[in-house]
């Protein structure tokens, strides 16, 4: 179903414009201090809500349509990626340059073409408001393809995080992407080149090819897609270590399908995938998600994303995940029309895991039916089936469980679950069950039957 525009977007300060400051190509540069390029700073975005590292976006929900139009960027070419500046909230969008486009430093007699821009790695990133509008630019010559970026704000600078050190290719050899993983303050205006001191270097995986990077602000992470020998992978890393240049990752684990756009969140990671509609690929289009557990690496979903399919064109793009005050939202892009427009949307929605719960050895349950719960807010839910080991009846008031304290209600509270139903039992097969303030979950009943008994859909007020 075509997805009805409407633009839900949180209003949020804009930052002023400020006067470019050009880097000339190839000049030196002393080496810049975190706080040697301060903005002038936006207000504040409102402080953000988290979630825990294994809740997952609920790919199935309906998104919104965050900018209500599809938007112009500063070249007219598709963007690759988007990120927002935890802080203030405001967006960035990066693309290749568009051929024909000269940038002030640049030789006037020479005019380069699109597939000279590509071929070089020369990327521009616009920085916008929350209507879309382009509130600055800047110029990245040599970085790369953009497939990865990341904002980190520190002391009233956004720091862009991308890849970088992209080789020249030539011939029909199309784009560059890069080697490296860059750091630089986003500074209005500016045209930097590969290799400048202005770019904080990092080289996780000496040797790889196609290094993008993806931030997870909110958990203290980074992670690094990369390929070498043909085979991709993504690694995780704590932030701070990766700074510090311990290139150790928590995780890796293989790519797996095709990506377009990928991202981080807590301990799963989303990428996506697909091509524009064409005579081949007809609405509704190739376009696909792919989640990944991080814990393990395997694949815990692959969803096909419906969304907006009345677009004239539709290029599956970039995929990123932004703070809002009322919690995260995992934010994805088409390119649209033939001018190259960016759309993006997003989704809020999130389903909590269900979390193992230890119980007394005297009792058995199935990998079907463990005893598990999960929390959303104060309310906590329940299931479980289990059966007593020495086949004895069950004796009314019996401990289960005993659950953490995090879980723990103020007062008893009661739930029914339901009982075996394999002729040991007469009457209704329902059954108490209590959980109380010092976490034991208890059963209640008085007939005296054996047999395994339930919880399917129980909940109590933590």
């Amino acid at each position: 179903m075509p997805l009805t525009r409407r633009n839900v977007l949180t209003a949020m300060a804009a930052a002023p414009v400020l006067a470019p400051v050009l880097t000339p190509a190839g000049a030196a540069q002393a080496a810049v201090p975190q706080t040697a390029v301060p903005q002038a700073e936006p207000a504040a975005w409102p402080a953000a809500v988290t979630l825990p590292a294994g809740h997952r976006f609920d790919l199935k929900s309906q998104p919104a349509d965050l900018l209500g139009r599809e938007i112009l960027l500063e070249h007219t070419r598709v963007h690759q990626q988007v990120a927002f500046d935890p802080v203030t909230g405001l967006g960035y969008a990066v693309q290749l340059m568009s051929g024909g486009r000269r940038l002030p430093d640049e030789d006037p007699n020479v005019t380069l073409s699109t597939t000279d821009r590509n071929q070089r790695g020369d990327l521009c990133v616009n920085q916008l408001a929350p209507d879309g509008t382009v509130l600055a630019v800047m110029h990245l010559r040599g970085f790369g393809h953009g497939g990865g970026l990341g904002v980190e704000h520190v002391d009233g600078t956004p720091w862009l995080w991308l890849e970088t050190d992209a080789d020249r290719v030539s011939g029909t050899t199309t784009f560059a992407y890069g080697k490296h993983i860059g750091r630089i303050a986003f500074t209005p205006g500016a045209v930097v080149d590969a290799g400048s001191s202005l770019v904080e270097v990092f080289d996780p995986v000496p040797g790889a090819a196609r290094v993008t990077p993806s931030l997870d602000i909110d958990h203290g992470r980074i992670a690094v897609r990369h390929e070498t020998g043909g085979v991709a992978e993504y690694r995780v890393y704590r932030l701070d270590a990766f700074k510090s240049r311990a290139f150790t990752p928590e995780r890796s684990f293989p790519a797996q399908y095709t990506t377009q756009s990928w991202c981080l969140y807590g301990d799963l990671l989303y990428q996506n995938q697909g091509s524009a509609y064409s005579a081949t690929n007809p609405s509704p289009g190739n376009s696909w998600w792919t989640v990944y557990d991080v814990l393990t690496g395997a694949v815990v979903e692959r969803t096909f994303n419906g969304t907006a399919l009345d677009l004239v064109h539709r290029e599956t793009e970039a995929l990123t995940v932004r703070r809002t005050p009322a919690g995260p939202q995992l934010v994805f892009g088409f390119a649209t029309q033939e001018t190259r427009h960016m759309a993006l949307y997003g989704i809020s929605g999130t389903t909590v895991p269900w979390t193992d719960l230890a119980y007394d050895p005297a009792y058995t349950a199935t990998s079907s039916y463990r005893p598990q719960y999960r929390q959303s807010g104060d309310r906590v839910d329940l299931r479980l089936r289990v059966t007593r080991v020495d086949g004895q009846p069950w004796a009314s008031g019996s401990t289960i469980l005993t659950l953490p304290t995090h879980l723990r209600p103020t007062r008893t509270q009661g739930m029914v679950g339901t009982a075996t139903g394999a002729g040991t039992i007469t009457g209704p097969l329902a059954v108490r069950w209590e959980v109380t303030p010092d976490g034991q979950l208890r059963v209640y009943d008085e007939r005296g039957f054996a047999g395994w008994i339930a919880l399917d859909a129980g909940y109590f007020t933590s």
